[in-house]
C-alpha cells in the first residue's frame, strides 16, 4: 500500500469543487486505478460550499453561549457557533467544549479557525453522506473503474493521548469496519468484541499528506489498501454512546464525581 497527495489550487466559495479534483487528478496521475481510495480533507468541501462565517457577524448571542465562553474562556461568537452545529454539549476546558455532531464527539462541534482567513471560521460540510455517495458515482464514472472508496477526512483527539489523529467523517465504496468477532486468536480463541476501525486507519495514515496551508494538497490517494469494496456498506463507523466505553465510563465517573462534590 502507497499513498501520494495531490495539490490542488486554493478553494473558494462556490467553486466546482468535483470539477477541480478530476482536473487536477488528471493533470498529476492521469486517472484514479481500481481500487484506489480517495482521501478529501472535509476543510476544502465545506469552504467550497461556503461555509466559512465572519464572528463579527454572529448574533444574537445566547445566554448560554455567554456562560460557555466565560467558563471556558472562549469567543462567546465562536461558543454560539458551536452550540447551533452541535447535536449536544458533554463539556469542556480552557479554549475548548466537547461536542456531538451527527453521532461522533468532536472538538468545538468541528469549527475550525486555522486557514479561515483572519476573524473568520469555517463549519463543517452540510449533507456529508449524501454528497459523498455523489462524488463517488460521478468519480468512478469520469475514471471507468469499478472498485474505489471516498473519505471525507477530519482529525480528532484521542482520551489520555497527545496530539490528533484522522476520522472518517463519511466514507462511500467500501466496508468502513472489519467485524473480527468469531475469528480465532493465533492460540484459537475467538475474537469476542475486536471490530477494527479501517476508515479511520486509512484517514490517519492519510494525515501524513494532508495539507491545507502552504502545501495546498488536502487530496490524498491511497493506493493498494486490502479493503472490502461494496456499493451497500454492511457496517457504520458510528456507535451510539450507551454501548461506547468511554461513554459509559466517563458518565459514571463524572456523576461519582459530582455526587462527591456534594457531600
Amino acid at each position: 500500500m502507497y499513498l501520494f497527495s495531490i495539490k490542488l489550487p486554493q478553494i473558494k466559495k462556490n467553486d466546482p469543487l468535483l470539477e477541480i479534483i478530476i482536473s487536477s487528478i488528471k493533470e498529476n496521475i492521469e486517472s484514479l486505478k481500481q481500487g484506489d481510495i480517495l482521501v478529501i480533507s472535509e476543510k476544502v468541501i465545506a469552504t467550497a460550499q461556503g461555509r466559512a462565517v465572519e464572528l463579527n457577524k454572529v448574533k444574537p448571542i445566547s445566554k448560554t453561549a455567554k456562560k460557555l465562553a466565560k467558563k471556558y474562556d472562549m469567543n462567546e461568537k465562536y461558543v454560539e457557533l458551536i452550540l447551533r452545529e452541535a447535536n449536544s454539549i458533554l463539556g469542556g476546558m480552557n479554549h475548548v467544549i466537547l461536542a456531538e455532531v451527527n453521532n461522533f464527539l468532536i472538538a468545538n462541534a468541528g469549527i475550525d479557525q486555522s486557514n479561515a482567513g483572519r476573524g473568520n471560521v469555517v463549519l463543517l460540510p452540510e449533507n456529508m453522506k449524501d454528497l459523498i455517495w455523489y462524488f463517488w458515482k460521478e468519480l468512478r464514472n469520469e475514471f471507468n473503474i469499478t472498485d474505489l472508496g471516498v473519505i471525507f477526512a477530519d482529525s480528532r483527539v484521542q482520551p489520555l493521548r497527545k496530539g490528533t489523529i484522522g476520522i472518517a467523517l463519511a466514507t462511500a465504496g467500501f466496508e468502513p469496519i472489519e467485524d473480527c468477532r468469531g475469528q480465532p486468536d493465533l492460540f484459537g480463541r475467538p475474537l469476542e468484541i475486536t471490530m477494527r476501525a479501517i476508515a479511520d486507519d486509512l484517514t490517519s495514515a492519510a494525515q501524513f499528506l494532508l495539507g491545507e496551508a502552504d502545501e495546498q494538497t488536502p487530496i490524498v490517494i491511497i493506493r493498494g489498501a486490502q479493503v472490502k469494496f461494496t456499493e451497500n456498506p454492511q457496517l457504520t463507523t458510528e456507535m451510539p454512546p450507551e454501548d461506547c466505553l468511554y461513554m459509559n465510563i466517563f458518565s459514571k465517573y463524572l456523576l461519582r464525581k459530582k455526587k462527591n462534590n456534594l457531600l
